[in-house]
């Protein structure tokens, strides 16, 4: 940042200790003889026909350590006009600062005799480069935000296996790749701006790179191994702590999932940055073998010392080996030691001994410990290499534990990422203990609930159709059965092994064995089923209009007081969806406007209502009639990823805005101007503000208030912001629209079987040919109430100039008879509010909002 501000006010680069590598890369050398040859027929092949991928090449500026106070100094005395330094580069200079002095001070207090005049050359050229370093933030100091002095970073507390003074507490020294992203919104001038022409434009010259100098020393890689393991202590330390929260019903399964597949995907990234920076380091082995020795001897220890025969590392400082994953990577190379390609690995129960399952993890001796992962990992592993068989082109998702085991074949080196996966494997099992089945009890209930809504769907429309969902549309949702069935409710692990051929024979698993102890899977496996569940729901209904269209009727007969009590499911609809989907805009208040908005809705066009509308105008719109919003962005930025099997989530700082700015912690996210919104929108608006209040209460520190205006994330907060939006989102991806259609549907027969006398008075036994015409009902019944008697080919015409509300009173009467029937509020008793808010008829009150006393949720399908 410095060199480029310096570069963009005119600091001469010649005069950079680093353009002389610069001059030498551009410089060519003289081809000779044949190679000469060749390339002057290749020149005169392609002599004035360019390639379009031809670029020039870009050039590179290596910045000397020594010149960066030269630079810091052009940059500070700059005065036309002053330059700010950014907090962002502040933070960062007082994190390697502050790093480095400590570490420095330690190195000196190591004494190392038969290397002393090494150590001592390593020292100075650290104190120099810190000295470096210091200088660089004095002179730049004046320069800085004033309140730059708050960002230094603060002293640590110990933790078993770091020395003291490396440790630091503050998560904001977590260095990744989401450091210093910034969210930029576009000024009102950029949005208000006409359409810019396309005009070529001339070739500009390629943009000079700048790259500081780069020290590959053993003290500089043992540094950033330091801070390596210390962001992967910190990550698992998070996701510890979302599945003891799981556990104890706060956040949801889905959510801990998600984010717990995507610290694991960090951490690939931390590696590979790692590596990149110094080139010749590949697997765990190698990254380890710069921090774990040194850490022994700083304890007196040699990591090779055993104390038993076939120990396998120095179990006098097994808190150091486990918080540095030694203990993981032992088990894992133990295990790829028994993989051969074509055959599936065997364990014998019992061949190691047999799990203590009357103590708690966290209570055994380090031997104990150590011997139980070996034997968690051991009996899991068989079942892990089968659905890593078969998940590469399954229909629901794959973590990056099973892709590790996949590619982790003999003689590959075992990374750290994969390393620690299978400790997030592990932990999860710590941490739920006897409960860690909950995440397989949760899907269950899900995938149950989705099959019975489906099959009494197709039961229910057995006869009925639609033109705009024909018969053939149907094995969407039989393919749907066969996945709940085959992936879910079916050991499809223990059929995938019946089929393959063993040479040694082991007794049968417990059924659905993995699953059961895989919770991780589980989310995702949920992940997949209600992003897809909603997907194919909200096209199913927008092909009927049922749900859409009952939403108008209910408002009306709401808004002109005719239903003595709130319909609490169409509320949650309505508020999830927006009045601006149901409505067209806010909810209508007059007969006139119950008309219009849902003329709007059905596909006529605006035009069709203006007072000086001129002939020969479409009446119908080309936007086509409205129909429900797939809900949960956050979801659908992970959609790629766990529904169709995608390498990676692509965060930039554009697809990354759903989850910063998620509803659970915008002020206002309902979507409701309050300066213009009707009684019964500000009433929707509250439900969901107070819903969103009693959460956030119930959840404690998960789910903290959003930063204003951030300029950077930092990854824990990313991991919990991941895990507040999914959390919150649950909700909405767990409505059953299948079910709500159904309900939707029978309450417009009830009040047909009402109004059909008048109906029939009014516009003729034409009006219903069929039973799909059904939401059309509702149209009639506006008709009936305003002056309006002919619109198009929409609705047939009224056969006189009646104009009566008395149908709208009818309808109302239908609904209530409805209601006292029960089903009414299906969705919102058996839901739950939220996940962690249960709802049921008496926490709403009659003004539409919710009593603070919820209690516990009750979902099936909130997982």
């Amino acid at each position: 940042m410095v060199s480029r501000q310096a570069k963009q006010h005119g600091y001469p680069v010649d005069q950079l200790s680093g353009n002389d590598s610069a001059k030498s890369n551009a410089t060519s050398k003289r081809l000779k003889g044949k190679a000469r040859r060749q390339a002057k027929e290749t020149a005169s092949r392609t002599e004035g026909a360019p390639s379009a991928s031809e670029s020039p090449a870009v050039p590179r500026y290596t910045i000397k350590i020594k010149d960066f106070v030269a630079l810091a100094e052009f940059v500070a005395g700059y005065a036309n006009p002053i330059i700010q330094v950014p907090i962002g580069l502040v933070k960062a200079l007082n994190r390697a600062i502050d790093l480095r002095a400590r570490h420095n001070d330690w190195s000196r207090q190591i004494k190392d005799g038969d290397d002393q005049e090494a150590r001592l050359a390593a020292d100075a050229t650290h104190s120099y480069f810190l000295g470096v370093l210091d200088r660089v933030r004095e002179v730049l100091r004046p320069r800085m935000p004033v309140d730059a002095g708050k960002e230094s970073c603060p002293q640590s507390e110990e933790h078993a296996g770091v020395p003291e003074s490396l440790e630091t507490e503050d998560q904001e020294d977590f260095a990744n790749i989401f450091n210093m992203l910034e969210l930029e919104e576009p000024s009102q001038a950029f949005l208000d701006a006409p359409g810019a022409s396309h005009k070529p434009e001339a070739e500009k010259p390629a943009e000079r790179l700048y790259e500081a100098e780069t020290d590959q020393s053993r003290e500089e890689k043992y540094l950033a191994s330091h801070c390596l393991f210390q962001d992967v202590r910190n990550i698992r330390s998070f996701i510890r702590q979302l599945w003891l929260n799981y556990q104890e019903h706060q956040p949801s399964l889905v959510s801990v999932s998600v984010a717990t597949n995507t610290a694991i995907c960090l951490v690939r990234d931390m590696e590979e940055e790692f590596v990149r920076r110094f080139p010749g380091t590949s697997g765990f082995e190698e990254v380890l073998g710069s921090f774990y020795p040194v850490q022994c001897v700083i304890r007196g220890e040699s990591p090779g010392e055993k104390q038993q025969p076939g120990d396998l590392f120095n179990f006098k400082v097994y808190d150091l080996a486990e918080d540095c994953l030694v203990t993981t990577y032992t088990t894992m190379s133990s295990l790829q030691n028994i993989i051969e390609p074509g055959n599936l690995p065997v364990y014998k129960p019992g061949h190691l001994g047999f799990r203590d399952r009357s103590r708690d993890w966290v209570d055994m001796t380090p031997r104990g410990k150590f011997r139980e992962e070996q034997l968690i990992l051991f009996e899991a592993f068989p079942d892990l290499v089968l659905l890593s068989m078969i998940t590469s082109k399954a229909p629901l998702a794959e973590d990056e534990f099973i892709r590790g085991v996949r590619n982790m074949l003999p003689g590959r080196p075992i990374t750290l990422w994969l390393v620690f996966a299978a400790r997030c494997f592990l932990d999860a099992q710590h941490v739920m203990k006897r409960d860690v089945d909950l995440g397989y009890t949760q899907l269950g209930r899900t995938a149950e609930a989705m099959k019975l809504s489906i099959k009494e769907n197709l039961t229910f429309h057995k006869t009925l159709r639609i033109e705009n969902w024909p018969k053939s549309n149907d094995f969407q949702f039989t393919e749907m059965l066969g996945v709940i069935d085959n992936w879910v409710l079916r050991d499809v692990i223990a059929e995938k092994r019946q089929k393959i051929k063993m040479n040694v024979r082991v007794p049968e698993a417990e059924p659905l064995f993995l699953l059961k102890q895989y919770p991780l899977v589980c989310g995702l496996f949920a992940f997949a089923l209600k992003s897809r569940y909603q997907e194919l729901c909200i096209a199913f209904v927008n092909a009927w209009g049922s749900i859409l269209y009952t939403g108008h009727l209910y408002n009306a007969v709401r808004q002109e007081k005719l239903l003595g009590r709130m319909w609490m499911d169409m509320e949650l609809m309505i508020s999830l969806q927006s009045p601006e989907v149901f409505f067209v805009g806010n909810s209508p208040s007059s007969l006139e406007e119950y008309d219009k908005r849902f003329m709007l809705t059905i596909g006529v066009s605006a035009t069709a209502f203006a007072s000086n509308r001129r002939k020969n105008i479409p009446l119908a719109s080309s936007k086509g009639s409205r129909s429900l919003k797939e809900l949960g962005p956050v979801w659908k930025l992970f959609g790629g990823r766990y529904c169709n099997n995608d390498r990676a989530v692509a965060f930039t700082s554009e697809s990354i805005k759903p989850i910063i700015e998620s509803k659970l912690d915008d002020d206002d996210g309902t979507g409701v101007d309050a300066g213009s919104a009707s009684a019964s929108d500000a009433r929707r608006a509250d439900t969901m503000r107070a819903a969103r209040k009693t959460k956030a209460a119930k959840s404690g520190s998960l789910l903290r208030q959003r930063k204003r205006n951030p300029s950077s994330i930092q990854a824990l907060d990313f991991l919990e912001d991941i895990t507040n939006a999914l959390h919150a989102e649950g909700f909405e991806l767990s409505l059953d629209y299948l079910q709500m259609h159904r309900t939707c549907w029978q309450l417009l027969r009830n009040v047909n079987d009402k109004c059909k006398p008048k109906l029939l008075e009014m516009y003729g036994g034409g009006y219903l040919d069929k039973e799909h015409q059904l939401p059309f009902l509702v149209g009639y019944i506006f008709m009936a109430a305003t002056k309006t008697s002919v619109l198009a080919n929409h609705l047939l015409p009224k056969l006189n100039g009646e104009v009566t509300s008395r149908l709208l009173g009818t309808a109302g009467e239908a609904i209530s008879d409805s209601f006292r029937e029960g089903g009414d509020d299906t969705q919102a008793k058996s839901l739950g509010m939220l996940h962690g808010y249960g709802i049921n008829a008496s926490e709403w009150n009659d003004a539409g909002h919710i009593n603070e006393n919820g209690g516990q949720a009750t979902d099936v399908m909130s997982v």
